[in-house]
């Protein structure tokens, strides 16, 4: 019995590996075929990173202190800068590497939520070849450092409710910390977190002193990054985009989606706006925005559920400038695959054998990430970070569904 226990396991392993391969042979193609420069968003996290490295301080392309989020660049791009020079191949390389340990991660997060061998397999697999995954790993892009860093808080979310334990409490704070330097849509997690924490056996003192345990360690990762904000712009936050981006989703102009501040109604006066300081310019945006919302309820409300729906919208839209044969295919099959998983996660939902407490905490997290853009506004990219999850439940329908058939087929043969 042992010697067979221990054959199975093996096996997994080595199917395990297989997946891990296949994530990672998909990421290194991309890299070695999809010629890119940086651009946009990208060209802002290279400045900070280089900045940094070259005793500047942390400032992006613009000029900005603190304006994007400092988790990618500081932990993924000074690093490689510091030691291999200005070289994207190797930033793209290490993006791979942070693709394959999401891959693990989304194993042992499906194994924690309770999927079987195939489950977890198919979970694993399913990321694995998730084409968009593959591709994003040549831009300069935080949502390479998001997935394993959300895939994490999910885990321990699960476990938490489980076996509520310090240690995990630690490691989840640490994770969050993190989070809340390198994106702040996904601090939504926090109530995954808190379900886990109610639903858990513990004492009531029990479960206080574990969410003190979370949140103070957040704050232990993220307070220097705080303390150099006040420093330098007078005051202790995490960014100066939060107004901006507010601003961006709603405003007389918003349309669900990101348009330019030259095309909204502060468009001629954004730029001596600005020169006034980034706080400054945050805080402005914020206020008008939530004036806004405060005059347009009825306008506010339709647009958040348009951006839901945007959010989730299958990818039928075109790249830029004429497609090739291959971009062509791979758009068709990234719409095939986008298709499968979100039915096979909409359909856990539905299905009374998967209500359990890791399915709740996965639906509450994709749940709380759409919230959080539906304040804002929607890239296509920003829901990348969380389709690891939309993995797992769809892996969970599938092997809940191939047992039923084979419970049904066992029947008949029987009969």
């Amino acid at each position: 019995m042992n010697l067979s226990r221990t054959s199975l396991r093996h096996q997994e392993l080595i199917w395990l590996i297989l997946c891990v391969a296949l994530g990672l042979t998909l990421r290194f193609s991309a890299i070695g075929t999809f010629s890119h420069m940086p651009e946009s968003d990208e060209l802002n996290y290279h400045s900070m990173a280089l900045n940094l490295i070259s005793g500047n301080g942390i400032v992006d392309a613009l000029g900005n202190h603190a304006f994007f989020n400092v988790g990618y660049p500081l932990f993924v791009l000074a690093p490689v800068f510091a030691i291999f020079g200005d070289d994207l191949l190797i930033v793209q390389l290490l993006n791979a590497l942070l693709g394959g340990l999401a891959i693990v991660l989304c194993y042992v997060t499906a194994k924690e939520a309770g999927a079987g061998k195939i489950g977890r397999l198919l979970a694993t697999a399913l990321w694995a070849g998730y084409l968009p995954a593959s591709v994003y790993t040549v831009y300069l892009f935080k949502e390479n450092l998001m997935a394993p860093l959300m895939l994490g808080v999910i885990w321990c979310a699960i476990r938490l409710a489980k076996e509520p334990t310090y240690i995990t409490a630690v490691g989840c704070g640490v994770l969050f910390g993190l989070i809340a330097l390198t994106g702040n849509a996904a601090l939504s997690l926090a109530a995954p977190v808190a379900l886990a924490l109610v639903v858990t056996s513990a004492k009531p003192r029990r479960k206080l002193v574990l969410f003190m345990s979370i949140v103070i360690t957040a704050l232990f990762v993220a307070a220097p990054w705080m303390v150099r904000n006040m420093h330098v712009l007078g005051s202790p936050l995490l960014n100066t985009n939060g107004g901006f981006n507010l601003y961006i989703g709603n405003n007389p102009a918003a349309t669900g989606v990101f348009v330019s501040i030259s095309d909204t109604p502060r468009g001629d006066t954004w730029r001596d706006l600005r020169a006034k300081g980034e706080v400054l310019a945050s805080e402005t945006l914020k206020g008008e925005a939530i004036a806004w919302i405060k005059e347009n309820p009825t306008a506010f409300t339709v647009l958040a559920l348009k951006k839901a729906v945007l959010f989730w919208t299958p990818p039928f839209h075109q790249g830029e400038g004429q497609a090739s044969r291959a971009e062509s295919i791979v758009r068709v099959l990234w719409l095939i695959q986008f298709i499968v998983l979100l039915a096979g996660a909409l359909a856990s939902a539905f299905i009374k054998g998967l209500w359990r407490c890791p399915i709740a905490v996965l639906w509450l997290a994709i749940a709380g990430y759409t919230a959080a853009h539906m304040l804002f506004y929607v890239i296509f990219r920003y829901r990348e970070p969380i389709m690891p999850q939309v993995c797992i439940l769809a892996a969970m329908t599938f092997e809940f569904l191939l047992n039923r058939w084979k419970i049904r087929s066992n029947r008949s043969y029987a009969v």
